[in-house]
């Protein structure tokens, strides 16, 4: 099968409602998935392990001068993504100033979508609440149908997207 069929399966399975452990799934479904797949899934596999090892890898003072270790006055990654998908990463110390500027003005714009994000989150919480208060055993999905039930329209009379 194609890697994207194999995935598709999977988060199928999350959708009608079954909770997955993603590691297990990928191990069960190995197999499933052909050649290029498997290729492509373990080029994805190393590049979000490069990932996840440059953002927690932390700028240090580097000083082999004197023995005990200078602190800086900030905390920032020792790579940085130059980019909002977060493809190219850059070693903090090797930013020109336009680079920094850059690095900042990503870092902004990944914030602001995080920011709506959770604004969204928390509308969609203050909207299932209504339901929640008189039904505390439904499931976020409950709370849905009687959004929908209500004809869409969501707390404060506002139409539900």
């Amino acid at each position: 099968m194609r890697l994207n069929d194999v995935v598709a399966d999977i988060v199928g399975e999350v959708i009608a409602g079954r909770a997955i452990n993603k590691r297990q799934a990928a191990v069960n479904r190995w197999d499933d998935i052909d050649a290029d797949g498997q290729y492509l899934a373990g080029i994805d596999g190393v590049v979000a392990r490069i990932d996840t090892r440059a953002r927690r890898l932390k700028l240090k003072a580097e000083q082999a001068a004197k023995p005990a270790q200078a602190e800086l006055p900030f905390s920032l990654p020792a790579a940085v993504a130059m980019d909002l998908e977060g493809t190219t990463l850059v070693s903090t110390r090797q930013l020109t100033r336009a680079e920094f500027a850059r690095a900042i003005e990503i870092r902004h714009l990944q914030i602001a979508n995080d920011s709506a994000a959770l604004r969204e989150w928390r509308e969609a919480l203050r909207q299932a609440n209504q339901f929640w208060e008189a039904n505390p055993d439904w499931s976020f999905g409950d709370c849905l149908e009687a959004i929908l039930a209500k004809g869409g329209t969501a707390l404060g009379g506002e139409a539900v997207q």
